[in-house]
């Protein structure tokens, strides 16, 4: 397997004098969940449609599992699938002849399609709804379909954009764990988002769009780890704190805050609190003030998000 699923190199798109991609260079490691996160408009679904050839780069290009979007545009489709953002298919079929036909143009045998077909329905809560025309499905049934399009076989990209609109709690808690099945069975994923819960739950590694650029990309907790003072400790006392243990307790570094909240409690926002509490132990240790209780509250991904966005805009 090439190391990497994904390799762009200055890719740009641009509409008369609006840049929707800024000569991006992102890697995409190859078996792993990448989550974009991103406002709308950052980009996201322009680099969807770049990468699966739905779109032609302004300038720039990328390597898909190694195939040029721009000179080899037919085996990068060979080897790429995608969940469209609106639901797609021909108002008159039914739901299975839509997951029929998209079966058939990755080679699956005739025989092997109505298995899987009925397969794929029933996991997708789609059987009941098997005689209705694509025009008569509501909004949840119809995006359901449009993802269970990419469980039919296995692709070696497997392109969500926003899987789970319109889909109710029980819904995308199933679209979730198949995602993660997909990539059990070998698949790369990209999966853009705007619901941080989702990006928690699925991904390896997170991307954040704005302004049609690529501002960072790292594992979750990397990307938690860069909040200043984002780690937030309540700490409680046996007695009240004197004052030569609070300037013990600001003098550790990583300390960006100390409050006091009661005479024997004290909120403190920290960096990498996993290493600020050894030495706060250590410190309390040697003053004789005794913890009652330590309660350490990390930064969120919506943290992580507004601190990336937020830059931008002053930017």
């Amino acid at each position: 397997m090439e190391e990497w699923a994904i390799q762009t190199r200055n890719l740009s798109k641009v509409y008369g004098d609006k840049i929707a991609l800024d000569k991006l260079n992102l890697n995409v490691k190859s078996g792993e969940i990448l989550v974009i996160l991103g406002p709308n408009g950052s980009g996201k679904t322009t680099f969807l449609h770049l990468i699966t050839t739905v779109l032609r780069p302004s300038s720039g290009t990328a390597l898909v599992m190694g195939y040029d979007i721009v000179g080899e545009p037919l085996k990068v489709r060979q080897v790429t699938s995608i969940s469209f953002q609106d639901p797609r298919g021909f108002w008159r079929h039914k739901p299975a002849h839509i997951l029929s036909f998209h079966a058939s143009m990755y080679g699956v045998s005739s025989q092997e399609r109505k298995r899987i077909v009925e397969k794929t329905m029933k996991e997708f809560e789609l059987w009941d709804s098997k005689d209705t025309r694509f025009m008569h499905l509501s909004g949840g049934q119809a995006k359901r379909l449009e993802v269970a399009k990419l469980f039919v076989y296995s692709p070696k990209l497997a392109i969500f954009d926003e899987p789970t609109t319109m889909v109710d709690l029980d819904g995308k808690r199933m679209i979730w764990d198949k995602i993660l099945e997909l990539k059990e069975r070998g698949s790369t994923v990209i999966v853009a988002t705007n619901e941080v819960r989702e990006a928690e739950y699925l991904a390896d590694k997170i991307t954040i769009f704005a302004g049609g650029r690529d501002l960072v990309t790292d594992s979750i907790g990397n990307l938690k780890d860069t909040v200043r003072g984002g780690d937030i400790v309540d700490l409680e006392f046996v007695m009240p704190i004197e004052r030569n243990a609070i300037e013990s307790i600001r003098a550790i570094p990583g300390t960006v805050e100390l409050s006091i909240v009661e005479a024997n409690r004290i909120r403190a926002m920290v960096n990498r609190s996993e290493e600020w509490l050894p030495e706060l132990t250590e410190k309390m240790h040697v003053l004789g003030a005794k913890v009652r209780s330590i309660k350490l509250t990390e930064p969120s991904l919506d943290d992580v998000f507004l601190k990336y966005t937020k830059r931008e805009e002053v930017s």
